[in-house]
């Protein structure tokens, strides 16, 4: 399912955060959100999952109105991991991945053979099989991570909304949570900080910068030295990676530019 925004405009606590912004994730795409601290990056997903309402413009999906639809029917095509993850839960592991299969049940029903099996699959996904019985509230941050995804997951949503999914984790599960994601090819709209790893995996990638798009493409395209200087204030260089081929950002941790007076020419 393709997700479009349209000159969506969003405010806090009268503040324009988002600033007429378009972008697109078109079906079985990866879209990644970057940018600097505050661009817009959060504020944008929070909006495309309701849980903010925009000042103006639209979210679409399959070029439907999203706020035609109720609670409920959202919550059968989108499933977001958010950055804020809420307290820790007095639940099983289980018990949170089982929520993901709310949209579809009555309430007070039970988990059923087909519920099991979904919810089997997606533990397996992450890589945490067999720890049903663990209690939330006792993993670590990186394994909570990989049970809200889990979670979504189980959710069966045709758009997946990822807020720094990566955080927390260490190397070799942010490379498996990333190859995770390429292998679903599901249509996916993911903020990262680490460029790079947008890079890996990301089919398009929008910068954001004080709220509005100021680049759309490839990562090919779109991450060049001059966009590292005028967006981010770094030094860098773009050459490819000799493993895969991708794009791979080398920096000059030894020097910064500073954003150049005005930021990047939108």
């Amino acid at each position: 399912m393709r997700i479009a925004v349209e000159d969506l405009h969003v405010a806090l606590a009268g503040r324009t955060v988002v600033a007429g912004v378009h972008l697109v994730a078109k079906e079985g795409e990866i879209a990644g959100l970057v940018g600097p601290n505050g661009s817009g990056k959060s504020t944008l997903l929070r909006t495309v999952y309701r849980h903010l309402k925009p000042k103006a413009g639209r979210v679409l999906l399959a070029g439907r109105d999203l706020a035609e639809l109720t609670p409920v029917q959202s919550a059968r095509h989108i499933a977001a991991l958010p950055q804020e993850r809420g307290g820790d839960f007095e639940l099983t592991v289980r018990e949170v991945v089982a929520m993901g299969r709310t949209p579809y049940k009555r309430a007070f029903a039970g988990e059923d053979p087909a519920d099991r099996e979904l919810v089997d699959g997606a533990l397996r996904h992450v890589g945490l099989a067999g720890h049903d019985t663990r209690r939330f509230s006792e993993l670590s941050g990186g394994e909570r991570q990989r049970i809200l995804l889990a979670r979504a997951l189980a959710q069966q949503p045709d758009i997946l909304v990822l807020d720094e999914p990566t955080n927390h984790l260490d190397v070799q599960h942010q490379v498996e949570l990333l190859a995770l994601l390429r292998s679903q090819r599901r249509t996916t709209l993911i903020a990262l900080h680490d460029l790079n790893a947008a890079a890996s995996v990301c089919d398009r990638l929008h910068v954001l910068y004080e709220g509005a798009v100021v680049a759309s493409g490839t990562p090919r395209e779109v991450l060049t030295a001059e966009l590292m200087a005028e967006v981010f204030g770094v030094r860098a260089v773009v050459v490819e990676h000799p493993l895969t081929g991708d794009p791979l950002i080398a920096f000059d941790h030894r020097a910064t530019v500073g954003v150049l007076p005005g930021g990047p020419v939108r």
